[in-house]
């Protein structure tokens, strides 16, 4: 099963939103489920990115988690020490931080009958992260394509969003059937997948190449 149907999308989608208002993940759907390729899941996600080091962004630096990326206002305090008189609420955030927002669409190709996934990153000033970045600093490294930077930014292109008529990056659908078919292959020899375990394999498999984790919990499908 390489390749689903709209109505199979559709089906995916309706088990990704439940799960994820059930577990508070942050997916929702823009658009009609009930119009013929009429819309598309929609995540967004902020990270704080370490940018002390003015190369960190080339060399590869991987995003914090979250549990590593508190902000601790009072030390910054303590560091700087402020005035009794001082608004702690005047208290600039530790410069060495700066948020990263990640916008994440899942739509349906119809000329690839797969899933397809567009994305983009922006920084708190509004500035575009660049397709290198996205690879090399907004990935992570765990999760990064072994293959070497020509091919990995081959596979990361700009194309027009079909809903938005902006540049997005988009990781090309081209190979995504014949992936599926692997993935088929080696989990349901006999009979397959269904479009829910579809769905989740193809999140769990492409998503967190450009750093968007898919919860264990949308596999408990019933």
């Amino acid at each position: 099963m390489g390749t689903i149907s709209w109505e199979e999308f559709v089906i995916g989608v309706r088990h990704i939103l439940s799960v994820s208002g059930t577990i508070g993940d942050g997916w929702h759907f823009r658009g009609s489920l009930e119009e013929h390729c009429g819309g598309y899941l929609i995540k967004k996600m902020d990270y704080p990115v370490d940018v002390a080091e003015p190369t960190a962004a080339s060399d590869g630096t991987r995003l914090k988690d979250d549990d590593d990326s508190t902000i601790d206002h009072d030390s910054a305090a303590d560091a700087t020490e402020p005035s009794d008189e001082q608004d702690p609420c005047s208290i600039d955030p530790d410069p060495s931080f700066r948020p990263v927002c990640r916008e994440f669409h899942v739509l349906y190709s119809l000329a690839h009958a797969v899933p397809t996934l567009y994305l983009r990153a922006w920084r708190s000033d509004g500035s575009c992260v660049d397709a290198k970045e996205l690879w090399n600093g907004l990935t992570a490294a765990e999760w990064r394509p072994s293959s070497d930077e020509f091919e990995r930014l081959r596979s990361l292109t700009q194309q027009e969003h079909p809903f938005l008529g902006e540049p997005w990056y988009h990781l090309h659908p081209c190979r995504t059937a014949d992936l599926m078919d692997l993935v088929a292959s080696q989990n349901d020899v006999d009979d397959g997948i269904d479009a829910k375990r579809y769905f989740v394999r193809w999140m769990s498999t492409v998503a967190p190449l450009v750093g968007c984790p898919v919860s264990h919990h949308y596999a408990s499908i019933g």
